[in-house]
């Protein structure tokens, strides 16, 4: 798009202005090619024309679209350019609290001057192993980016922090150092990370000091190296100082101070051992005094001075020497105290006994004489001889200053010297991170050599910064094959050049110093005749000619050159060293000592380099006759020789930047001032950041981010298959100017402006979607509208037309009444003929409405009668059915009955018996003929049937073949017992039938056995015979009868004529026609029960074929998933047919033990009966062979064991019962098909044996070996889950056995009188109960700490960066964070894996047999992991603070929620733990404009602080320009209505809180005594008792 598409109304730019920097502006008239004025309105209202440049004719910068505006990456705006930047800033810092915000690479912090509670550890542990553009711009999340890339790129880390003074830089430096102590923490038990965090205390008491600016400013640069071993946990530091600020020990300007340990001292003076340091009130002391502010508001400096000392204690330096350290700055006080006395212009004195020169001599240990004569004169050595000099008063008072200073600048060293020994490692340092706090770009109205050498190692920084920032632009463009095209930055090598080059300033003031009458005025004449006019960056001040100014990347500076020779030599007497020298206080000579031997942080080494290996530095020794040389080295020399070698250590490491920004000058709030922070951002290098991106490609989306935000402007058929052609073919079609975006492999580069463009197309695509939407809608309610005004008019009518009846009815009646007079009375009137007719027809018409009535009343009469007449009919049909119902069930319990086939039986009876008298009459009668033959043959043969039919019926009862076997049985058993005596009886051998003999006794034990059996089976054959003689009653006397009958048919066959008189004949028919009546109904019968089966199976082959048809389109939903879904599905569905299959089997399993256990029984009673026979034929065996002969005691027979439910082994099995029961079982292996809760169940018979033995040690050994067991098991498959679940489900149920079976009360209610039988009888292990419990709560904390690990990956990409309802969320410019992230995509988490493993887990619970009580415990915790790590991450990301986020949100835990109710666990109370979540999600969605909104919120978010509820209101993020941002006043009207409400001020849930577990008592009802041993288990040691 061109401009005139671009500036377009309605469209918003930036003017400048200015109060403000910059203002928004808005277009009232589109821009033509050629305009010179653009007709503006501004904010307030106010009109305005804006004159274009004619020579450059520079249109002003368009203002990002709203939906951009307070995004966490500055490079994510569509216009990059200095009032975007500044916009973006102020919205963020002022209106959303945020303090962070990311531009680049670079994170720009911006100091609030208010306590925040973002720095917590919660906050620590949430931004730990996150991606750095996954949440929102912090501190921590530089620090974590360093930490991961040094663990990843195995690369040493830098993280440079910069600002003015006052802007935050040291507090910066501080979080980062923390993050890194508690991320890593340490190696060894010296905690060495709260040593690096203690030597801050120490360094900002002596290096930090007040000034006008910050309360706390530090005037040192420092750069920390912080060691990590190859486990990458801390092990040691090493710190570096640059350029003390040596001069504010002796001057301070107005209401600045001098460094905090000073006045901290003077807080403490009170103290017992201070009192030998004579200190004072800090106004008493020149040193502390000058600035007129010795009191920092809200600083306690006697409770600083505590927290000093404790941490140099920390460090390990002892009292003494904090003492000697008191001591030394004590005696700096008081020399600030020393006064002079002038005796003439060139000379001067100290007063005698000088109080103040004497406490310093007297806590230096000097002597008073010496030091007052070196104060007031100096030593001139020439050639040939030396000269004693006096000196004035003013240069005794430098003199003074200057030793002051001295003496300062060594005890610094020395302090930081003994810090670094204290936070040095001895172990190998494999990596470091170095953190890097350094003064910040400073420009005064008075700059003097401090601001110029703080400038100059910006400068440095500066290009550093420069040529990263390039050198990663170029490496993106390179990786994603985008042509390069130099883009032109600023090098600010010039200016460098002007400072340290030959000849260059520095040069220069060296060169000077070295004069012996070098001034600062020389010096500036030689700059000026070196520089001016032949450096553009070198400029000399119109009005002075001892000041000079530099163009810094900055801004000009004007420094003023007084004072700089002075400074740069730093000047000492080398006398008054030598007095200090000899001091009797060791601590003094030891610093002046180490001046000489001992490198100085801030100088540099001989060579000028420090080896860059991962080693901690270490001072170099210095050569011999090198002493004189390396202490002459100027200021500045040394300062430039430490930049260096800072700057080789940065260049060897990948730098991570922090730019401070300090938001005002009078530290108020959360207070924005446009013009500061501008001068900082352009001082900072922030904008040429934004420079350097613009000038290419500074937008750049992946192509599946391009397709899902700007999916609404392609059509259908642009869609294909490949993202990336898809795209390529829209943008083509949308941006004709192929110069303003290109293709890279992974990401679309755009040129500034184009992503606005684009969001204004889909703005305007969605507006017209929108207003067509609105039009229908419209529409369809005024179409509504106008039906329901009809529907109301029409009513209206109708009302109205009805009242207009009934008012002409009473005329109409009256009218109607006065033609009803009599007919004749009409006759006699005069009345017209047609009149006549006219009456008569009306007379007429009323005559016929009353037949019309009478027939239609007629005809309802005849509905209403026929209608009831049906009603009476049907309910006597309903009353029938009823009573016949219940007659044909009597007919079919009766059918059914017994006593109906008596009475059958009974009616054949008398037919025979009837059929037998006339028979024996016919005999009598002599009678014969072929009709006698017919029937007597058809009689016969129905005599038979009845007969058979009779026999069948006795001979299958089954008592029959009972009675016969248990008779045959119980002879045999007789017979054989009456051997056995006999044997006995007749044995003739004492030694064998002896009483005490193993043979008697095994005999007599068995013929108990045999007398009990022989005693139940009599009692069986006395029922049996009982039962057959009542069956044979019953039977009998018609079998007699059918068999006399049939014997004299038999007899008589000639006389059968006879049977058919009477018609006795067709009785007997119709008795066998009901016979056969029944034996149909059997029939019936059988074929039912058979069509029942067939039924059945068909139902079965049904089932199948629908389990057949599912397994089917489970494969064909797992061949649509994505590869890993696809193996997940077809691995979950194959372990649960697996695990059906093992449940099957064991089925079949238990079913072959009761198969085993009888034939066991079997073999023993052959056994027996074999064993019986042998004792049958040992009488034929002589006693001599007897005796000889072992006795096999396995042949003969036993008694079948009763078990006690209890295990028995030998005290060396221990610890193999240990081994293979606990240590050695995994709970995928053997334990799959054991008994949930075997191994329990096992240990607990094992101690009831020990406790039956009443063994106490043994009880003891147990149960310890036991504990120590699943310690050892779980310490060495401890992240093992399903190891951890299996043996607190055993640990549980053994603990459950020991309460259960200890014989107190309270546990034996629910056992059966056998369980109370195996109770212990003589230990009490109640104290072993309790160390159980314990055990048990640590494994369910061991198992919480295994699943939160297992979740913690799944959680935020489930449940927050899933697209779970696809299409809701929109997806915003990302900017580079998001690119730059530290680990590629692992591929992505979805709310089905959490379910998927929320399966998992508890599947897994319930196999190993887990109480439901603590899996819902357990489902619990896991909720409550699931919503606070949820919502942690929402607080922290702006991203997902949005309307269709909070849908998604919603809608994932109603999936948890269905979750639950599945597996019945909604009354867990897990369901509770999600409801900050839900309310957060709530809170996403519902409107957030009116007070009435407001007291909504304020009642529905009941579970969240009022911290969250800012927070999340604060984060709001519109997605879509329809969407409304949260106003501030809102905010604070919700903040009014809650401040009464007291909740914790944290804003993030604990994520690692465990709610405290219960046990509740579960006993079991399995019987110990029918446990069975697997052999897999490898238990054949042990014997079942």
């Amino acid at each position: 798009p061109n401009a005139a598409e671009l500036y377009e109304d309605p469209k918003e730019v930036w003017i400048p202005d200015p109060e403000e920097v910059w203002k928004s502006a808005e277009l009232l008239k589109d821009y033509k090619p050629g305009d010179k004025v653009l007709q503006l309105r501004l904010e307030e209202g106010k009109d305005l024309e804006y004159c274009l440049d004619p020579k450059t004719k520079e249109l002003p910068p368009l203002r990002n679209p709203d939906i951009l505006v307070g995004e966490n990456d500055l490079t994510a705006l569509s216009y990059l350019h200095e009032p975007a930047v500044l916009h973006n800033l102020k919205v963020r810092f002022i209106d959303s609290k945020l303090i962070y915000t990311y531009c680049g690479i670079v994170l720009v912090a911006i100091n609030p001057y208010e306590q925040l509670p973002i720095y917590g550890e919660d906050i620590i542990n949430a931004y730990s192993g996150q991606n750095m553009g996954d949440m929102d711009p912090h501190i921590f999340a530089v620090a974590e980016e360093a930490y991961k890339q040094m663990a990843r790129d195995e690369r040493n880390q830098s993280i440079i922090v910069s600002g003015e003074s006052g802007a935050g830089k040291t507090v910066s430096a501080k979080y980062a150092m923390r993050y890194f102590a508690t991320v890593s923490g340490s190696a060894s038990e010296a905690n060495v990370e709260e040593k690096v965090l203690a030597s801050n205390p120490i360094m900002e008491s002596i290096g930090n000091a007040k000034t006008t600016r910050n309360d706390n400013s530090s005037r040192f640069g420092k750069y920390i190296e912080i060691g990590f071993d190859k486990r990458y946990r801390i092990i040691g530091a090493n710190m570096r100082t640059y350029l003390l600020e040596k001069s504010r020990v002796v001057f301070q300007a107005e209401e600045e101070r001098n460094y905090h340990i000073f006045y901290q001292l003077c807080a403490s003076a009170a103290l017992p051992e201070f009192k030998t340091l004579r200190l004072g009130n800090a106004n008493y002391f020149h040193y502390t005094k000058q600035g007129g502010s010795p009191v920092i508001d809200g600083i306690d400096d006697a409770k600083e001075m505590v927290n000093t000392r404790q941490a140099c204690t920390l460090l390990g330096i002892s009292d003494s020497y904090q003492m000697g350290i008191f001591r030394i700055l004590a005696g700096i006080l008081h020399l600030g105290n020393v006064e002079f006395a002038s005796r003439d212009a060139d000379s001067c004195t100290v007063p005698p006994k000088h109080e103040p020169l004497t406490i310093f001599c007297d806590l230096m240990g000097v002597e008073y004489e010496e030091m007052a004569h070196w104060l007031c004169h100096r030593k001139l050595a020439t050639a040939t001889e030396t000269y004693i000099k006096p000196i004035s008063k003013l240069h005794a008072i430098n003199a003074r200053d200057a030793l002051a200073k001295h003496i300062y600048a060594n005890l610094f060293n020395w302090i930081v010297d003994h810090v670094n020994k204290a936070l040095h490692s001895a172990v190998k340092q494999h990596s470091f991170i170095g953190v890097l706090d350094i003064y910040g770009f400073e420009t005064f109205e008075i700059n003097s050599f401090e601001q110029f050498c703080i400038n100059y190692a910006n400068e440095k920084l500066q290009q550093q910064f420069n040529m990263h920032v390039f050198k990663l632009e170029q490496e993106e463009y390179m990786k994603e094959q985008i042509p390069w095209t130099l883009i032109d930055f600023y090098d600010n090598q010039p200016c460098i050049n002007l400072i340290e080059a030959k000849m260059g300033i520095l040069d220069l003031l060296d060169e000077e110093c070295k004069m012996p009458k070098g001034s600062d005025d020389t010096w500036a004449q030689k700059l000026y005749n070196t520089h001016l006019n032949k450096c553009a960056l070198f400029e000399k001040p119109r009005l002075s000619n001892k000041a000079f100014i530099i163009q810094h990347f900055a801004d000009k500076v004007e420094y003023q050159c007084e004072g700089f020779l002075e400074k740069n030599k730093d000047t000492v007497y080398e006398e008054q060293i030598k007095v200090l020298k000899s001091s009797k206080f060791k601590l003094l000579p030891e610093l002046f000592q180490d001046e000489e031997k001992v490198l100085s942080p801030t100088s540099a080494t001989p060579s000028g380099r420090v080896p860059l290996s991962r080693t901690v530095v270490k001072p170099a020794k210095t050569r011999p006759g090198q002493t004189s040389k390396e202490h002459k080295k100027t200021v500045g020399h040394q300062f430039r020789n430490s930049l260096h070698l800072l700057m080789e250590t940065l260049n060897a490491t990948t730098p991570h930047y922090v730019r401070c920004i300090k938001p005002n000058d009078f530290k108020f709030p959360f207070t924005f001032d446009e013009k500061r922070a501008v001068q900082q951002l352009r001082a900072c290098g922030v904008l040429e950041t934004i420079r350097i991106s613009a000038a290419g490609f500074p937008s750049r989306w992946t192509y599946q981010e391009f397709f899902s935000r700007y999916r609404v402007l392609m059509k259908q058929r642009d869609v294909l298959s490949d993202r990336k052609q898809t795209c390529k073919n829209v943008l083509e079609k949308l941006i004709l100017d192929k110069d303003k975006y290109q293709f890279g492999k992974t990401k679309i580069f755009f040129r500034a402006g184009q992503v606005a463009y684009l969001e204004k197309i889909r703005a305007d695509k969605l507006r017209a979607a929108c207003i067509r939407i609105q039009k229908t809608i419209r529409g369809w309610l005024m179409r509504k509208k106008y039906m329901r005004m009809r529907k109301a008019a029409i009513t209206i009518q109708r009302y109205v037309r009805g009242y207009q009846a009934r008012c002409f009815i009473p005329a109409y009646l009256q009218d109607k009444a006065a033609l009803w007079c009599p007919l004749e009375n009409l006759k006699c009137l005069c009345i017209p003929k047609h009149g006549l007719k006219h009456s008569t027809w009306k007379l007429e018409g009323s005559g016929t409405s009353i037949i019309i009535q009478k027939h239609v009343r007629g005809w309802l009469a005849r509905v209403h009668y026929q209608r009831t007449l049906k009603a009476i009919v049907y309910l006597q049909c309903c009353y029938r059915r009823m009573i016949a119902k219940r007659e044909l069930k009597k007919l079919k319990i009766e059918a059914r009955s017994v006593e109906r086939y008596k009475k059958l039986h009974i009616g054949l009876e008398n037919k025979i018996m009837q059929l037998q008298r006339k028979i024996d009459e016919q005999v009598r009668a002599p009678y014969s003929g072929k009709m006698f033959g017919s029937l007597v043959s058809s009689s016969s043969v129905a005599l038979w049937a009845l007969t058979e039919k009779c026999t069948e019926f006795s001979l299958s009862c089954p008592y029959f073949l009972q009675r016969q076997e248990l008779e045959s049985e119980n002879k045999k058993l007789k017979n054989e017992l009456n051997e056995l005596q006999k044997a006995l009886t007749e044995t003739r051998s004492p030694e064998v039938t002896a009483p005490g003999a193993p043979a008697y006794r095994v005999l007599l034990d068995q013929l108990t056995s045999v007398s009990e059996e022989l005693e139940v089976r009599k009692e069986e054959v006395l029922i049996l015979r009982s039962q057959l003689v009542s069956q044979k009653e019953a039977i009998q006397p018609k079998v007699n009868n059918n068999q006399q009958m049939y014997g004299v048919v038999k007899q008589s066959p000639q006389d059968y004529h006879m049977l058919n008189e009477d018609g006795e004949l067709w009785l007997v028919y119709e008795g066998l026609k009901q016979a056969n009546r029944l034996l149909e109904c059997q029939l019936q019968s059988q074929k039912k029960s058979h069509e029942n089966e067939l039924e059945s199976l068909r139902g079965e082959i049904q089932s199948l074929k629908e389990e057949n048809n599912r397994q089917q389109q489970l494969l064909a939903q797992n061949l649509q998933l994505p590869p890993e879904a696809r193996i997940e599905a077809s691995l979950q569905h194959e372990i649960t047919r697996l695990t059906n299959e093992n449940l099957d089997l064991m089925e079949q399993l238990e079913k072959q033990d009761k198969t085993v256990r009888k034939l066991k029984k079997q073999l023993k009673v052959f056994a027996k009966k074999i064993g019986e026979l042998e004792v049958g034929q040992m009488e034929n065996i002589s006693p001599g062979q007897i005796i000889d002969e072992p006795i096999r005691p396995v042949n003969i027979p036993r008694k079948e064991k009763d078990f006690q439910g209890m295990l028995e082994y030998k005290k060396e099995d221990e610890q193999k019962l240990v081994k293979n029961l606990i240590l050695e079982l995994k709970p995928r292996g053997v334990a799959v098909n054991l008994i949930p809760g075997l191994p329990a169940y096992i240990l607990f018979m094992c101690v009831r044996h020990a406790d039956y033995l009443n063994d106490d040690q043994k009880v003891r050994s147990l149960l310890t070996s036991t504990i120590n067991g699943i310690k050892k098991v779980l310490k060495k498959r401890g992240d093992d889950f399903e190891t951890v679940s299996f043996w607190l489900s055993n640990t549980c149920r053994f603990l459950h056995c020991l309460k259960q079976y200890s014989g107190e009360e309270g546990f034996m209610k629910h056992n059966t009188p056998r369980q109370n039988e195996h109770c212990l009888t003589n230990f009490d292990l109640a104290e072993y109960r309790q160390v159980l419990s314990d055990l048990a709560i640590q494994i369910y904390q061991q198992l919480v700490r295994v699943l939160e690990n297992i979740l913690q990956p799944m959680i935020v990409s489930g449940m927050l960066e899933h697209e779970t309802i696809q299409g809701v969320s929109g997806v915003k410019p990302t900017g580079l964070r998001k690119r730059t992230s530290s680990i590629a995509d692992e591929g992505t988490y979805t709310l089905d894996s959490i379910i998927r493993q929320l399966n998992s887990f508890h599947s897994v619970m319930c196999q190993h047999g887990m109480d439901p009580e603590l899996i819902k415990q357990v489902v619990k915790q896991m909720f409550y992991i699931i919503g606070a790590v949820t919502l942690n991450n929402l607080l922290l990301r702006k991203d997902m603070c949005s309307w269709s986020k909070g849908m998604q949100i919603r809608y994932n835990v109603s999936q948890l929620e269905e979750w639950l109710r599945d597996k019945n666990l909604m009354n867990s109370g897990a369901k509770e733990t999600l409801e900050p979540l839900i309310q957060a999600a709530q809170l996403l969605q519902v409107k957030k404009k009116t007070d009435e909104d407001a007291e909504a919120i304020c009642s529905m978010c009941n579970a969240l602080t009022t911290a969250q509820i800012v927070k999340v209101l604060n984060l709001y993020t519109p997605v879509n320009e329809f969407e409304e941002r949260v106003l501030v006043s809102f905010i604070r009207t919700i903040q009014m209505r809650l401040r009464d409400r007291k909740d914790s001020p944290q804003l993030l849930m604990d994520a690692k809180h465990i709610f405290p577990v219960t046990f509740p008592f579960n006993p079991s009802s399995l019987a110990l005594e029918t446990i069975q041993i697997p052999a897999s288990l490898g238990l054949g040691f042990i014997s079942r008792v």
